[in-house]
């Protein structure tokens, strides 16, 4: 049956859903990929759909926004939705700026535009008739409804708060990466102000402070919103509700991620349970057929339990990877200082990266480099390599360091294109088993058939994940790994994160994804306006390092819809246009704006609300607890070495030489460097615990 689609009339969003689906079915082959799935998405609704990959979420939105036609059931929806699609394959938009690009959102009014102003120019030559009259005065009503005199500005602080500033958002759009082209798409979709917005892993290109801004703008959009992302973080702080797709089916689930991971984890030993029953009674109404459906005086008994046995609705147990843990190889050992950089200097023709950079990374630390997109993280993570080689200053690799590296985008050779990935793989290591690499594609979202896939054939996603396998089977102390979790799920980046836990060298690492850098990182270098900054301490530490830089700054001008560094936006106050005007993706518009609490008052909701706030309070108590038993073992090993490195001054080979001296006090004044910033995060989470001590 082909997909039947309705419009009704738009009541009041608490009887009509904006998109009713039911029964919905498709098959590739003689897989269904949903059968009789059913689901409602109400007015304001904020929906993720979750689910491993290959499951159908992208599928899922294809067939609501039209591009698929199901093969059963009905997508009924109401007469106003206007649906906004972030696709992760956007199209092609060269041939314009990222500026007009993102412009073309108005295109319906701008055509109206160009329409008066060549009515106008009639005007001039001759005398217009009462018809063309009445049109000028039509598309001047259209051109004030549909926003034609802030489009230009709003289009400019949308781009802005997605990281482009004035020289990047005149860029023509070939001149762009595919990262910064899907920006433009996603701020074409924005400013569309549709009723119904699909976003398909819209942070995978986005660096934190304009997740932090697509965040607050979703906050304050009136419409609803389908959301399929990885992220925990943006997931929590989004959407109301989760609905996984399973087994063709959708299944409901609370949110935080937190709590959709539990219930599932109970559900799934609720099923496993029902799954033995059921293969415990299938086993003895086997027993039973095979035993007296040849007996005349059984068999009519036979016969009954056979049709039993028939018509009983099968328990289906869904792949389970959470048996699989992944493992990097034991680290061999590494000089005490991996890598040390003194006065750093990059240019690109007359564009300064950034320049007076020192630091050093010893051995162990989970170092994370941040920054805006554009900012220099990834051309000085290629220096520290050797890859780039710097304008000024040097970069000293330590005592035995072996490096992994995984890059965002590799070209494979033509050789390498031709092979099928377990040879692929195989050539990376000839001792590896091949239950090894079946088990490592496995985990990397490659089916038992994919494995003899091509490797020339592979999206990019596919061959970063495929990539990552290769790191997980090398032998290496330093892993140096630029955006790992874009496109991975949530279980597969979880197995990644617990074998990064486990591996006993040296992690450096660019991330946008929160929850990965706040599990990982022990120390933070930010990359911004030309300046490389050591913070000597976890996430936590180096938010709170830039809330108190920023308290003690005197006041600045921030680009138009960009929060200050270290600060969010008042989800009350929408950013301005240049024109001074709230842009109508914040609320100037009819169906935009910032979302009332009316509606949502009440007793009951004060409580959970509350228990939600004791719950993360909590949560975050011993989270800062955990972090201050490991600082307090950071600082115990840092004085050890400086006590060492003091102690080294009194050996012979060491005073006598100059070098070796200089290289000792060099290491001791950077083990000292650190001690003070160990202490001063130790001093800030002994405050914050006394602080929840006293406010419980």
């Amino acid at each position: 049956m082909q997909q039947m689609v309705i419009a009704v009339a738009a009541y009041h969003y608490l009887s009509i859903p904006m998109i009713d689906i039911r029964d919905l079915g498709l098959s590739f082959g003689a897989r269904d990929l949903f059968k009789n799935l059913s689901f409602q998405l109400g007015d304001r609704d904020r929906l993720c759909l979750a689910g491993r990959n290959g499951t159908g979420k992208t599928t899922l939105l294809k067939i609501l926004s039209g591009e698929i036609q199901p093969e059963s059931g009905q997508v009924i929806k109401s007469s106003d939705v206007r649906i906004g699609f972030l696709r992760q394959h956007p199209e092609s938009m060269i041939g314009s700026t990222a500026f007009e690009a993102a412009l073309q959102a108005f295109a319906p009014v701008l055509a109206h535009a160009r329409e008066l102003e060549i009515l106008h120019e009639e005007m001039g030559k001759r005398e217009v008739s009462e018809e063309e009259l009445n049109r000028m005065d039509y598309l001047q009503d259209e051109l004030l409804r549909d926003g034609y005199y802030t489009a230009e500005s709003e289009t400019r602080t949308v781009l802005a708060g997605l990281g482009f500033d004035d020289e990047e958002q005149n860029k023509p759009m070939d001149k762009l990466s595919g990262g910064w082209q899907m920006r433009v798409s996603l701020a074409q979709v924005l400013l569309k102000k549709p009723t119904v917005l699909f976003l398909d892993e819209p942070t995978n290109h986005l660096d934190l402070e304009s997740i932090l801004w697509l965040e607050d703008w979703i906050r304050g959009h009136r419409g609803s919103m389908i959301l399929i992302s990885h992220d925990r973080r943006f997931v929590d702080r989004t959407c109301e509700r989760l609905l996984e797709i399973e087994g063709g089916q959708i299944n409901a689930y609370p949110l935080p991620f937190a709590a959709y991971e539990e219930e599932r984890a109970l559900r799934s030993a609720q099923k496993q349970k029902a799954f033995a029953k059921q293969q415990d009674e299938v086993e003895r109404l086997e027993k039973f057929i095979s035993r007296f459906k040849a007996k005349a005086s059984k068999a009519t008994q036979a016969q009954s339990k056979q049709k039993m046995l028939d018509r009983m609705d099968r328990i289906v147990l869904d792949s389970e990877v959470s048996s699989i843990r992944l493992r990097f190889p034991e680290a061999p050992p590494s000089g005490a200082f991996v890598f040390e950089a003194e006065d750093l200097g990059k240019a690109f023709a007359d564009r300064q990266i950034f320049s007076g950079g020192g630091f050093a990374i010893r051995a162990g630390d989970r170092c994370v480099l941040t920054g805006p997109n554009g900012a220099g993280k990834t051309t000085l993570l290629r220096t520290l390599l050797g890859l780039i080689q710097p304008d000024r200053g040097e970069v000293r690799t330590g005592h035995n360091v072996q490096i992994g590296y995984f890059a965002q985008y590799e070209e494979p050779t033509e050789a390498e294109r031709e092979l099928p990935l377990v040879e692929w793989l195989k050539a990376c290591d000839p001792k590896a088993s091949d239950l090894l690499i079946r088990g490592l594609l496995g985990a990397m979202l490659f089916s038992d058939d994919d494995a003899f896939k091509k490797f020339g054939i592979l999206s990019g996603g596919e061959r970063s994940r495929l990539r990552l396998c290769r790191l997980l089977m090398q032998s290496c102390n330093v892993l140096v790994l630029d955006e790992p979790t874009n496109h991975l799920d949530v279980v597969s980046k979880d197995l990644l994160l617990q074998a990064m836990d486990d591996f006993g060298g040296t992690v450096i690492f660019v991330s946008h994804d929160r929850e990965f850098v706040e599990t990982i990182a022990t120390r933070v270098i930010q990359v911004r306006s030309g300046r490389i900054t050591e913070y000597p301490g976890g996430w936590d530490y180096y938010l709170s390092k830039l809330e108190s830089d920023r308290k003690h700054a005197p006041a600045e001008t921030h680009a138009a819809g960009s929060p200050a560094p270290g600060k969010k936006r008042d989800k009350g106050a929408p950013a301005l246009s240049k024109s001074g005007n709230a842009p109508a993706a914040k609320g100037n518009s009819p169906g935009q704006g910032l979302p009332g609490t009316a509606d949502v008052g009440g007793k009951a909701i004060e409580n959970e609300m509350a228990r939600e706030a004791r719950k993360e309070a909590e949560k975050l108590r011993r989270k800062h607890e955990k972090r201050r038993d490991e600082v307090m073992l950071g600082i115990e090993k840092t004085e050890s070495d400086i006590k060492n490195l003091e102690a080294a001054f009194t050996r012979p080979e060491i005073y006598a030489d100059p070098n070796e001296s200089q290289r000792v006090a060099r290491e001791k004044q950077v083990c000292e460097a650190e001690l003070a910033g160990l202490i001063a995060e130790w001093e800030d989470l002994e405050a914050k615990l006394a602080s929840t001590a006293a406010n419980p």
